[in-house]
């Protein structure tokens, strides 16, 4: 139960997450200084596609509050991190733009370290975009 609740805190912090670049998997996110690019405007039936990410630190500490934007295709009515075999939503904050902040409890020593996550981009026809990004829980 208490690894289930730490996962469940995991996928808030992992929402913030996803690539930089619509084409590359398996990467860090943008640093918190980086311009993020402006939505693509596609119409709502095109592929939807994910951007960029800014992320306040790729390395999340008990405490820290952890903050991301992830930049999407106008298109995307949802985006959702699925992670540990859960999934949660980042909340909408405008066309292509999605945002999360979060402050973590303390996090037991045994789920400390390296995770892949799954970031997916879903439009209103039910098309998606999927991106695996890297995090790591100290």
């Amino acid at each position: 139960m208490r690894r289930a609740a730490v996962a469940s805190i995991a996928i808030l912090l992992l929402a913030a997450c996803a690539p930089p670049h619509p084409a590359a998997n398996n990467v860090a996110a943008l640093p918190t200084n980086a311009v993020l690019p402006t939505p693509l405007v596609l119409p709502g039936d095109a592929p939807p596609q994910i951007l960029a990410v800014q992320l306040s630190d790729p390395v999340f500490h008990s405490g820290e509050t952890v903050s991301g934007t992830v930049v999407t295709s106008t298109n995307v009515a949802d985006v959702r991190v699925q992670f540990a075999g859960r999934s949660g939503s980042i909340p909408q904050r405008g066309p292509g733009l999605f945002a999360l902040s979060y402050t973590l409890p303390n996090i037991p020593f045994f789920l400390r370290g390296a995770y892949t996550a799954t970031i997916l981009a879903r439009n209103a026809a039910g098309l998606t975009a999927t991106r695996d990004i890297s995090v790591t829980i100290k």
